[in-house]
C-alpha cells in the first residue's frame, strides 16, 4: 500500500465538505436530572441544550459519529437517539431488551453500547447497524458499564474495551465476541479510555480514583488520587494526550473535569444547574469518513475543525501503526502514531498526486479540508488496510512547533 500511495497522480479538485453540526471539539454531556443532553463550545464559552425532550427518561452514554450528529443511550427508556444542533432528535432504536448505557460508532459506522441485564436479557455488548438491526456481540458476566474502542494495529475492525464495574473488571471483546480480562480488582470502574502509548485510564467510582493499566499487563498506579475528583462516572481522550471526566453530584457538584497528560485537573464547566451529569464526550477536530473505498467511493474529503484556532497553520502526518508512539522532547504530550515509513513519507508533505490540503491554513472558522483522490487505483487495491492520521496545529512558540493536536482519524478501506 505505501508503494501504491507514492505514485504520481492527477489529483482532481473537490469541494470542501459543508458546515459541520457540532464544533470540532466541542463537549457534550447528559444530565439524568434533568434528562437533557447539552453541547459545551470551549470556543465561545457558549452551552446549547440540545435536547430536553420530555420523552426522555434517563440519558446515560453519548458519542458523537462520524457524520457530527450526537448520538446517545436513555437507560430506563431503553431507547436510543440521535440529535443534531438544531435540537432534531430521531429514534435510532427503541424497545431495546437492555438498558442501554454507554455508547460508541465503530470502525463500521455501527452503534455499539454497553447494555444491562433487564429480567428477560443477559447483559451483554450490543450492536446496532445502518440498518438499525440489533444484534448481541458478546454476553458477558457482569452488567457492562463503559464501551470505548481500542485503536490496535493488526485488527480487521479494533476491539472493545469494557468495563465491569459490579465485577471490578475490565475486559477486552473482540468483533467475534471472544473476552479477554485485562484487569480485576478494581473498585467499581466505570470509565476507560487509552493513554497515547496505549495504556489504559479507568476511572473508579469505588474510590473516585483514576488508574493506569500498563498495555501489556501489570498492576493498576494510581494516576489521578481521589483528592482531586468526586462520584465519577465517565471518561474520555480529548486527543493531545489529555482527558474529560464527568462526575455526576457529589460534595463537589457535577461537574466537567480536565485532566491535562501530566496528571493535572482542572474545571471545565459545572454549576448547581446540572443536576447528575451521566456521560461526556468530545466531538473530533478530525473527521474521516467511514469505510472508504476505491474506485466510485475513492475520492472524498476529511474534515479540520478548530473554531478557536482561525487562519492558523497546520500540517497532516499518518502512520500505518499505533503503540507505542511519539514523545516530544520537552513536551509531556505525545501521539499514538508510529514513525513508521509511511509516517516519515507523509509528514508535512503529504503524497504528490493523491492528497490536497495535508499542510495548509485553517479558514476565519478554523475549518479546513484534506482531499484524498484514490480513484485512478483499482477498487480493492487497499481492501483490509487502516491508516491513521492526526493534524498538528503549528505554533512557534511551543516545543518543536506543535500546537494543538487532533483526536487520531482512521481510514479503514474496503
Amino acid at each position: 500500500m505505501r508503494r501504491l500511495l507514492c505514485l504520481a497522480l492527477l489529483v482532481i479538485s473537490v469541494a470542501a465538505q459543508p458546515a459541520l453540526p457540532v464544533p470540532g471539539g466541542s463537549v457534550i454531556f447528559t444530565d439524568s436530572n434533568p434528562p437533557s443532553v447539552t453541547l459545551y463550545d470551549g470556543s465561545t464559552g457558549s452551552s446549547t441544550v440540545l435536547t430536553s425532550s420530555g420523552t426522555l427518561v434517563t440519558p446515560a452514554g453519548v458519542t458523537v459519529a462520524a457524520d457530527r450528529d450526537v448520538i446517545f443511550t436513555d437507560w430506563l427508556g431503553l431507547s436510543m437517539y440521535r440529535v443534531d444542533l438544531l435540537g432534531n432528535l430521531t429514534t435510532v432504536a427503541t424497545g431495546l431488551l437492555n438498558n442501554p448505557n454507554r455508547v460508541i460508532e465503530d470502525y463500521n459506522g455501527d452503534i455499539v453500547f454497553a447494555g444491562y441485564a433487564l429480567g428477560y436479557a443477559p447483559s451483554s455488548l450490543m450492536r446496532i447497524d445502518a440498518t438499525a438491526a440489533v444484534t448481541t456481540v458478546a454476553v458477558l458476566a457482569g452488567n457492562p458499564f463503559d464501551v470505548k474502542l481500542e485503536r490496535a494495529s493488526g485488527l480487521p475492525l479494533g476491539d472493545y474495551l469494557v468495563t465491569l464495574a459490579a465485577l471490578g473488571e475490565l475486559i477486552r471483546v473482540d468483533g467475534a465476541g471472544n473476552i479477554t480480562t485485562i484487569a480485576t480488582g478494581l473498585a467499581f470502574p466505570t470509565g476507560v479510555e487509552v493513554f497515547p502509548n496505549g495504556d489504559y485510564a479507568v476511572v473508579l467510582a469505588g474510590t473516585d480514583e483514576i488508574v493506569r493499566i500498563p498495555r501489556g499487563g501489570g498492576t493498576p498506579t494510581v494516576w489521578v488520587p481521589s483528592s482531586m475528583l468526586g462520584n465519577v462516572k465517565d471518561i474520555v481522550a480529548t486527543g493531545d494526550g489529555g482527558f474529560l471526566v464527568a462526575e455526576a453530584g457529589g460534595p463537589l457538584g457535577s461537574r466537567v473535569m480536565q485532566i491535562d497528560p501530566a496528571g493535572n485537573v482542572s474545571q471545565v464547566l459545572g454549576n448547581s444547574n446540572f443536576g447528575l451529569l451521566q456521560s461526556v464526550t468530545q466531538a473530533a477536530t478530525l473527521v474521516a469518513p467511514l469505510n472508504p473505498g476505491t474506485g466510485l467511493n475513492g475520492l472524498f474529503g476529511l474534515s479540520i475543525s478548530f473554531p478557536s484556532l482561525p487562519n492558523a497553520q497546520y500540517t497532516t502526518f499518518c502512520s500505518g501503526q499505533l503503540y507505542p508512539g511519539i514523545s516530544f522532547p520537552g513536551d509531556i504530550r505525545s501521539t499514538p502514531l508510529n514513525p513508521d515509513p509511511l509516517f516519515l513519507q507523509s509528514f508535512a508533505g503529504g503524497f504528490p498526486g493523491v492528497t490536497t490540503g495535508w499542510a495548509s491554513n485553517l479558514d476565519g472558522s478554523g475549518a479546513g479540508v484534506i482531499t484524498m483522490d484514490l480513484t485512478p487505483f483499482p477498487a480493492g487495491a487497499f481492501a483490509g488496510s487502516r491508516v491513521h492520521l492526526q493534524v498538528a496545529v503549528i505554533d512557534f512558540t511551543a516545543p518543536l512547533n506543535i500546537g494543538a493536536m487532533s483526536n487520531v482519524a482512521t481510514l479503514r478501506f474496503q
